[in-house]
């Protein structure tokens, strides 16, 4: 299959992280988009291998992307491979996404209110608990480039996004691939290591069910914009190029700094 070199590459990079999941409970954090699918389906590919459980939580807001359909069809597919997957409808309504001016920010806030819930329903203890973020190489040299132009080259506008010091700490952690934080948890981004290219190709291969309602406000994040640029000029990255780059020009927030957030702020403002 074309996506062989793709599995033994997500394998090859990631398998020092993975050494580190043994009798862990990994749970993912999903969205049914191509990035957390694909991190799911890996994750749970090599789980016996390297002794871990998977569980994946999908909180459905905003609310005009998700339905109680597509929650049963997602319930079933990751069921047949053996994948608890939990289903949660919002309770908010998109009203409070169409009054702000940033639709984005607050459609984050709003889902990482629930993070904390993942606890308490997991019933594991907390040293024993890996949150999984579905985040890409793309995402990383999005966030690189959006910073760079807006610190160096542009004027303020009013749709510019606004780095202040909390925001660019939330930035940085993204960078790394492996969080140990102070309560016992850990954080792992297992798709840093693959470009947007190969997460689609694995999806389309593997047959996985994707969340195909677009956001309205997908290009009002810079992220997403980016990615179409990334892919028309058929750039291509490595973790270690973006991180290096981040870490030399953009000069992110060190290991020692991001692994010291207490679990409250980074599960509600940082993650």
């Amino acid at each position: 299959m074309i996506t062989t070199h793709v599995l033994e590459k997500w394998e090859t990079l990631n398998r020092e992280y993975l050494m580190q999941l043994k009798g862990k409970m990994v749970a993912v954090t999903f969205s049914a988009g191509k990035d957390s699918s694909a991190a799911l389906y890996l994750l749970n590919s090599v789980k016996e291998k390297y002794n871990f459980d998977v569980t994946a939580f999908l909180y459905a807001f905003p609310r005009h992307r998700y339905t109680e359909e597509l929650g049963q069809e997602l319930k079933l597919f990751w069921s047949a491979l053996g994948v608890d997957l939990t289903y949660q409808m919002s309770d908010v309504d998109d009203s409070v996404l169409e009054e702000s001016e940033n639709p984005c920010r607050p459609c984050q806030n709003i889902r990482k209110k629930v993070l904390p819930e993942l606890f308490s329903r997991l019933r594991r203890p907390v040293e024993e608990v890996v949150l999984v973020s579905g985040h890409s190489l793309w995402d990383l040299a999005g966030y690189a480039l959006n910073r760079l132009v807006g610190d160096a080259l542009a004027d303020s506008t009013s749709h510019a996004e606004v780095y202040s010091e909390e925001r660019f700490l939330e930035i940085s952690q993204r960078f790394y691939i492996y969080l140990s934080m102070p309560e016992g948890y850990a954080v792992y981004r297992p798709m840093l290591v693959l470009n947007a290219d190969e997460i689609e190709l694995l999806c389309e291969e593997k047959k996985l069910p994707v969340l195909d309602v677009t956001c309205r406000y997908s290009l009002m994040r810079p992220k997403k914009v980016l990615g179409g640029y990334f892919e028309r000029f058929g750039y291509r990255f490595t973790y270690q190029q973006v991180f290096e780059f981040a870490r030399s020009y953009l000069h992110i927030a060190d290991l020692e700094t991001v692994q010291s957030i207490t679990q409250e702020e980074y599960l509600t403002k940082r993650f």
